[in-house]
Protein backbone atom coordinates (compact mmCIF):
# COMPACT_ATOMS: atom_id res chain seq x y z
CA UNK A 1 0.00 0.00 0.00
CA UNK A 2 3.05 2.06 1.11
CA UNK A 3 4.08 1.82 -2.66
CA UNK A 4 1.35 2.50 -4.21
CA UNK A 5 0.80 5.60 -2.32
CA UNK A 6 3.68 7.20 -3.14
CA UNK A 7 3.47 5.72 -6.99
CA UNK A 8 -0.25 8.15 -6.97
CA UNK A 9 1.93 10.63 -5.24
CA UNK A 10 3.80 10.86 -8.43
CA UNK A 11 0.97 10.81 -10.82
CA UNK A 12 -0.86 13.73 -9.02
CA UNK A 13 2.33 15.90 -8.99
CA UNK A 14 1.63 17.69 -12.34
CA UNK A 15 -2.03 17.77 -11.88
CA UNK A 16 -4.71 20.91 -11.01
CA UNK A 17 -5.39 19.20 -7.67
CA UNK A 18 -3.07 21.79 -5.63
CA UNK A 19 -5.39 24.61 -7.31
CA UNK A 20 -8.81 22.65 -5.93
CA UNK A 21 -7.18 21.78 -2.38
CA UNK A 22 -6.06 26.03 -2.14
CA UNK A 23 -9.08 27.37 -4.11
CA UNK A 24 -12.26 27.01 -1.84
CA UNK A 25 -11.16 27.98 1.20
CA UNK A 26 -9.34 31.17 -1.17
CA UNK A 27 -12.43 32.36 -2.55
CA UNK A 28 -14.46 31.80 1.06
CA UNK A 29 -11.95 33.65 3.13
CA UNK A 30 -11.40 36.35 0.54
CA UNK A 31 -15.47 36.75 0.41
CA UNK A 32 -15.39 37.22 4.46
CA UNK A 33 -12.33 39.50 4.43
CA UNK A 34 -14.27 41.91 1.88
CA UNK A 35 -17.59 41.79 3.71
CA UNK A 36 -15.88 42.23 6.67
CA UNK A 37 -14.05 45.23 5.67
CA UNK A 38 -16.02 46.84 3.57
CA UNK A 39 -19.64 45.93 5.36
CA UNK A 40 -18.01 46.38 9.06
CA UNK A 41 -20.91 47.82 10.19
CA UNK A 42 -23.80 46.55 8.80
CA UNK A 43 -22.24 42.92 9.78
CA UNK A 44 -21.96 43.73 13.57
CA UNK A 45 -25.00 44.98 13.68
CA UNK A 46 -26.41 41.38 12.12
CA UNK A 47 -24.36 40.25 14.37
CA UNK A 48 -26.39 42.08 17.27
CA UNK A 49 -29.40 40.97 15.84
CA UNK A 50 -28.86 37.37 15.70
CA UNK A 51 -27.41 37.84 19.38
CA UNK A 52 -23.82 36.24 18.20
CA UNK A 53 -21.87 36.64 21.26
CA UNK A 54 -18.52 37.60 19.15
CA UNK A 55 -17.54 38.25 16.01
CA UNK A 56 -15.91 34.87 16.20
CA UNK A 57 -19.38 33.20 16.32
CA UNK A 58 -21.15 35.16 14.00
CA UNK A 59 -17.99 34.22 11.34
CA UNK A 60 -18.64 30.66 12.11
CA UNK A 61 -22.17 30.77 10.97
CA UNK A 62 -21.38 33.28 8.27
CA UNK A 63 -19.36 31.24 6.15
CA UNK A 64 -21.25 27.63 6.75
CA UNK A 65 -23.43 28.13 3.93
CA UNK A 66 -20.65 28.83 1.60
CA UNK A 67 -18.32 26.49 2.64
CA UNK A 68 -21.40 23.62 3.17
CA UNK A 69 -21.72 24.12 -0.92
CA UNK A 70 -18.26 24.81 -2.00
CA UNK A 71 -16.79 21.69 -0.22
CA UNK A 72 -18.50 19.46 -1.78
CA UNK A 73 -17.60 20.54 -5.37
CA UNK A 74 -13.79 20.97 -4.22
CA UNK A 75 -14.43 17.25 -3.64
CA UNK A 76 -16.03 16.30 -6.73
CA UNK A 77 -13.74 18.47 -8.82
CA UNK A 78 -10.92 16.39 -6.96
CA UNK A 79 -12.07 13.14 -7.07
CA UNK A 80 -12.62 14.01 -10.73
CA UNK A 81 -8.70 14.78 -10.55
CA UNK A 82 -7.58 12.18 -9.36
CA UNK A 83 -9.21 9.54 -11.40
CA UNK A 84 -8.66 11.53 -14.63
CA UNK A 85 -5.18 11.14 -14.36
CA UNK A 86 -5.55 7.54 -15.16
CA UNK A 87 -8.08 7.86 -17.45
CA UNK A 88 -6.64 10.34 -19.91
CA UNK A 89 -3.30 8.08 -20.30
CA UNK A 90 -5.64 4.90 -20.82
CA UNK A 91 -3.55 3.59 -17.79
CA UNK A 92 -6.03 1.38 -16.13
CA UNK A 93 -5.50 -1.40 -18.40
CA UNK A 94 -1.77 -1.38 -17.87
CA UNK A 95 -2.16 -0.54 -13.50
CA UNK A 96 -4.89 -2.96 -12.91
CA UNK A 97 -2.88 -5.80 -14.64
CA UNK A 98 -0.09 -5.57 -12.33
CA UNK A 99 -0.24 -8.16 -9.27
CA UNK A 100 -1.75 -5.99 -6.88
CA UNK A 101 -5.08 -6.25 -5.23
CA UNK A 102 -7.56 -3.82 -7.31
CA UNK A 103 -9.18 -2.81 -3.96
CA UNK A 104 -6.13 -1.54 -2.85
CA UNK A 105 -5.83 0.67 -6.12
CA UNK A 106 -8.74 2.15 -5.02
CA UNK A 107 -8.14 2.47 -1.49
CA UNK A 108 -4.72 4.04 -2.12
CA UNK A 109 -6.34 6.74 -5.04
CA UNK A 110 -9.46 7.81 -2.05
CA UNK A 111 -6.71 7.93 0.00
CA UNK A 112 -4.89 11.05 -1.91
CA UNK A 113 -8.74 12.16 -2.30
CA UNK A 114 -8.98 12.24 1.86
CA UNK A 115 -5.40 13.47 2.21
CA UNK A 116 -6.08 16.61 -0.41
CA UNK A 117 -9.08 17.51 1.57
CA UNK A 118 -7.56 17.39 4.29
CA UNK A 119 -4.89 19.73 3.76
CA UNK A 120 -8.28 22.14 2.45
CA UNK A 121 -10.15 21.86 5.51
CA UNK A 122 -6.84 22.38 7.46
CA UNK A 123 -5.91 25.76 5.51
CA UNK A 124 -9.64 27.10 5.54
CA UNK A 125 -9.14 26.63 10.07
CA UNK A 126 -5.98 28.45 9.74
CA UNK A 127 -7.44 31.01 7.59
CA UNK A 128 -9.96 31.87 9.42
CA UNK A 129 -8.02 32.33 12.54
CA UNK A 130 -5.55 34.55 10.83
CA UNK A 131 -8.79 36.48 9.12
CA UNK A 132 -10.11 37.12 12.90
CA UNK A 133 -6.79 38.11 14.47
CA UNK A 134 -5.77 40.67 11.87
CA UNK A 135 -9.61 41.98 11.82
CA UNK A 136 -8.59 42.40 15.66
CA UNK A 137 -11.64 40.11 16.99
CA UNK A 138 -12.31 40.50 20.17
CA UNK A 139 -12.09 37.69 23.05
CA UNK A 140 -10.25 34.10 23.06
CA UNK A 141 -10.25 32.34 20.02
CA UNK A 142 -12.13 29.36 19.74
CA UNK A 143 -10.20 26.83 18.73
CA UNK A 144 -12.59 24.40 19.69
CA UNK A 145 -15.20 25.87 17.35
CA UNK A 146 -12.95 26.19 14.55
CA UNK A 147 -11.50 23.09 14.68
CA UNK A 148 -14.83 21.34 14.74
CA UNK A 149 -16.02 23.49 11.60
CA UNK A 150 -13.25 22.64 9.82
CA UNK A 151 -13.17 18.96 10.33
CA UNK A 152 -16.60 18.50 10.80
CA UNK A 153 -17.19 19.54 7.44
CA UNK A 154 -14.69 16.40 6.06
CA UNK A 155 -16.62 13.71 7.68
CA UNK A 156 -19.85 14.66 6.73
CA UNK A 157 -19.08 14.69 3.35
CA UNK A 158 -17.58 11.10 3.33
CA UNK A 159 -21.05 9.90 1.53
CA UNK A 160 -20.92 12.50 -1.26
CA UNK A 161 -16.73 11.76 -1.93
CA UNK A 162 -17.34 7.52 -1.40
CA UNK A 163 -20.38 8.54 -4.55
CA UNK A 164 -17.98 11.04 -6.23
CA UNK A 165 -14.97 9.12 -6.41
CA UNK A 166 -17.01 6.03 -7.57
CA UNK A 167 -18.21 7.39 -10.01
CA UNK A 168 -15.14 9.63 -11.27
CA UNK A 169 -13.23 6.17 -11.12
CA UNK A 170 -15.95 3.97 -13.36
CA UNK A 171 -17.12 6.79 -15.89
CA UNK A 172 -14.32 7.83 -18.13
CA UNK A 173 -16.51 11.09 -19.14
CA UNK A 174 -15.58 13.07 -16.47
CA UNK A 175 -18.51 15.76 -17.40
CA UNK A 176 -20.82 13.52 -15.95
CA UNK A 177 -19.71 12.79 -12.82
CA UNK A 178 -18.98 16.13 -11.80
CA UNK A 179 -22.71 17.44 -13.05
CA UNK A 180 -23.49 14.50 -10.75
CA UNK A 181 -21.84 16.54 -7.96
CA UNK A 182 -22.72 19.89 -9.25
CA UNK A 183 -26.32 19.31 -9.20
CA UNK A 184 -25.94 17.36 -5.42
CA UNK A 185 -24.51 20.06 -3.92
CA UNK A 186 -27.07 22.58 -5.27
CA UNK A 187 -30.12 19.94 -3.86
CA UNK A 188 -28.74 19.97 -0.64
CA UNK A 189 -28.99 23.65 0.26
CA UNK A 190 -32.47 23.33 -0.47
CA UNK A 191 -33.15 19.49 1.17
CA UNK A 192 -31.47 20.97 4.08
CA UNK A 193 -34.14 24.21 3.90
CA UNK A 194 -36.83 22.16 5.14
CA UNK A 195 -37.97 20.16 8.07
CA UNK A 196 -38.42 17.20 6.58
CA UNK A 197 -35.75 16.64 4.06
CA UNK A 198 -32.96 18.22 6.40
CA UNK A 199 -32.07 14.82 7.73
CA UNK A 200 -30.89 13.50 3.71
CA UNK A 201 -27.05 13.09 4.34
CA UNK A 202 -26.94 15.64 0.91
CA UNK A 203 -28.14 18.04 3.59
CA UNK A 204 -25.37 17.87 6.14
CA UNK A 205 -22.54 19.67 4.30
CA UNK A 206 -24.48 22.98 4.53
CA UNK A 207 -25.35 22.19 8.48
CA UNK A 208 -22.29 21.27 9.62
CA UNK A 209 -21.01 23.88 11.34
CA UNK A 210 -20.75 24.54 15.21
CA UNK A 211 -23.26 27.42 15.25
CA UNK A 212 -26.25 27.42 13.68
CA UNK A 213 -29.55 29.94 14.11
CA UNK A 214 -31.99 29.46 16.58
CA UNK A 215 -34.94 30.94 17.61
CA UNK A 216 -32.99 32.70 20.47
CA UNK A 217 -29.99 33.60 18.13
CA UNK A 218 -26.51 31.90 17.32
CA UNK A 219 -26.13 28.82 19.26
CA UNK A 220 -24.57 25.40 19.24
CA UNK A 221 -25.85 22.78 16.52
CA UNK A 222 -27.01 20.40 18.63
CA UNK A 223 -27.67 18.21 15.53
CA UNK A 224 -23.35 17.67 14.70
CA UNK A 225 -22.70 14.53 16.35
CA UNK A 226 -25.54 12.55 14.81
CA UNK A 227 -24.65 14.01 11.14
CA UNK A 228 -21.21 13.33 11.78
CA UNK A 229 -22.08 9.54 13.30
CA UNK A 230 -24.48 8.66 10.29
CA UNK A 231 -22.20 10.04 7.61
CA UNK A 232 -19.41 8.37 9.21
CA UNK A 233 -21.08 5.03 8.65
CA UNK A 234 -22.49 5.64 5.56
CA UNK A 235 -19.57 6.92 4.19
CA UNK A 236 -17.46 3.89 4.96
CA UNK A 237 -20.40 1.59 3.83
CA UNK A 238 -20.61 3.57 0.14
CA UNK A 239 -16.44 3.19 0.12
CA UNK A 240 -16.24 -0.81 0.88
CA UNK A 241 -18.98 -1.06 -2.00
CA UNK A 242 -17.14 0.76 -4.51
CA UNK A 243 -14.17 -0.90 -3.90
CA UNK A 244 -15.82 -4.27 -4.16
CA UNK A 245 -17.21 -3.35 -7.76
CA UNK A 246 -13.97 -1.69 -8.89
CA UNK A 247 -12.28 -4.96 -8.14
CA UNK A 248 -14.81 -6.69 -9.88
CA UNK A 249 -15.07 -4.36 -13.05
CA UNK A 250 -13.62 -5.68 -16.57
CA UNK A 251 -10.11 -3.82 -17.65
CA UNK A 252 -10.79 -2.43 -21.26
Amino acid sequence: MKHLLKADKIKLKRSSLPIIILLVPFLILAYELVNLTYRGDFVEKQAEMFQADSMWTYLLYDNSLLFGLGFPLAATLAASIIANVEHQANGWKQTLSLPISRVRVYLSKFSWLFISLFFSTTIFMLGMFLLGNMLGFEGRTPWKYLIGDSYSMLVVILPIMSVQFWLSMTVKNQAFSILIGAVSSMMGLFLAAAQTTRWFPLAYPSQASTVILQYEGLGYNQDLSAYLVISFCLGIILLVLGSIQFAKREVK
